[in-house]
């Protein structure tokens, strides 16, 4: 379905740029309504679009150049802003298709970054779990993954400072549908496209909103992994906030005490106003005792993986051996979260790296135990963002493996193939 995110303005000039009438005239002035945005920064601002003129000679190759000159402004002010990507690949595609023009059409293509294979994979997986419900302990375990509880402290100077807190969530602009589906599910906040940076962001910044319906949600289904230490914090700030404690000096001071130890700790700019800080005494995280399901493959589809992985081999008929694997990697702080997963799958192993990356992993590599005991489970338990691509190649060389074809060069190239669209090459 299309999401009406774009405002009337942007699309009647688009249907306006798309039009000869309008392309014959010598100039063009549009304006615009009020436009959220999202800063490099991550800060939320609003902006006018101020009045635009575009000046053409008159011919057609000049015309069409200061059109996409146009739609070149609309984007990078748009950039940041909460859209729909199948809305803007129709119009783009509309373009190209009017213009017919080769350079204009690489131009147009380059600067959204966006291609038919990235389109055409989208709304493949989109229509394989449409029907698939989002359970709320998927979005826990997506969010232990890859959700992130933001404050941003911005020091205006000694005695003036301003504070923003948002629950987000950033992916690959390719995965941005599983995004609309959080968002549903929540009810609340809005998705944004970095369009020149591949990127898509869900983002709930209202703090009415946070504290009535993000929050009582993470407290229902409780996030496991050190994520949570951050969640708790976070929250301690938003009640803050709500009650207008951040608005005196010792409220303030409190608040950078949390500041200091979420995520990626106090900044060097407000470590320059207030050396002194110190962050709140480390929490202790209490794991479960086992793990939900749906949590698991929320998390899966966040941090783990499907690898196929060919090598040479001189023992092989066709000198080159096929392994598969399912892989989790997480900081060795969450050691014991990985034993969990062994525990859970009933199979696999947890490797600590010997090197100083301070990572550990969780691997099930046996052929037979991915088929009995990993296979099954996320049949029932699907993964449901665009990694379930990943999960049905995977799936398939399995079967492939398991009915020795693979020692078949048919059967070989078949796995290469399968290989060939999975994980980053997904995203290219």
């Amino acid at each position: 379905k299309i999401r009406p995110t774009l405002i009337n303005n942007y699309v009647n000039l688009l249907y306006m740029l798309g039009s000869s009438k309008t392309l014959n005239t010598s100039k063009l002035w549009f304006y615009s309504n009020k436009v959220k945005a999202i800063t490099m920064s991550n800060q939320q601002e609003t902006f006018s679009l101020s009045k635009l003129k575009i000046q053409s000679l008159g011919s057609s190759e000049t015309t069409q150049e200061g059109s996409f000159n146009v739609l070149k402004i609309i984007i990078e002010r748009l950039r940041y802003s909460p859209t729909n990507i199948k809305f803007i690949y129709l119009y783009l595609r509309s373009f190209i298709l009017f213009f017919k023009n080769k350079y204009l059409n690489i131009k147009i293509n380059k600067l959204l970054n966006l291609s038919i294979h990235h389109f055409s994979t989208y709304s493949k997986n989109q229509s394989e779990t449409k029907d698939k419900e989002l359970n709320p302990y998927w979005i826990t375990g997506f969010t232990d993954a890859e959700g992130c509880f933001s404050i941003i402290v911005e020091i205006l100077d000694k005695n003036k400072w301003r504070i923003r807190t948002s629950y987000e969530i950033n992916l690959h602009i390719k995965d941005v549908e599983i995004l609309y589906k959080i968002k549903e599910f929540f009810g609340v906040g809005n998705v944004y496209l970095r369009l020149q940076k591949n990127i898509a962001v869900y983002r709930v910044s209202n703090l009415q909103n946070i504290k009535e319906i993000i929050i009582p949600h993470f407290k229902k289904y409780p996030l496991i992994t050190k994520k949570s230490i951050d969640f708790n914090l976070w929250s301690i700030v938003i009640d803050m906030i709500y009650n207008k404690e951040h608005l005196k000096k010792s409220g303030f001071l409190t608040i950078l005490t949390y500041y200091a130890y979420i995520n990626r700790g106090i900044s060097k700019k407000v470590l320059k106003f207030y050396p002194k800080i110190s962050p709140v005494i480390r929490a202790k995280v209490d794991l479960p005792l086992n793990l939900n399901p749906y949590w698991v493959s929320g998390f899966v589809a966040g941090d783990g993986g499907f690898s196929l992985i060919i090598r040479p081999s001189k023992s092989s008929v066709l000198k080159q051996q096929v392994s598969c694997r399912l892989h989790i990697t997480q900081h060795i702080k969450d050691l014991e979260l990985m034993k969990l997963f062994s525990k859970f799958f009933n199979c696999g192993t947890v490797y600590v790296r010997s090197n100083s990356s301070n990572r550990c992993d969780f691997l099930v590599q046996d052929i037979k135990l991915l088929l009995s005991n990993i296979i099954p489970h996320f049949d029932i338990y699907p993964i449901l963002n665009l990694k379930f691509q990943d999960y049905i190649c995977f799936k398939k060389a399995l079967y492939i493996i398991k009915s020795k074809q693979h020692l078949t060069q048919e059967g070989l190239d078949l796995i290469k193939k399968l290989n060939l669209e999975m994980n980053s090459n997904r995203l290219k």
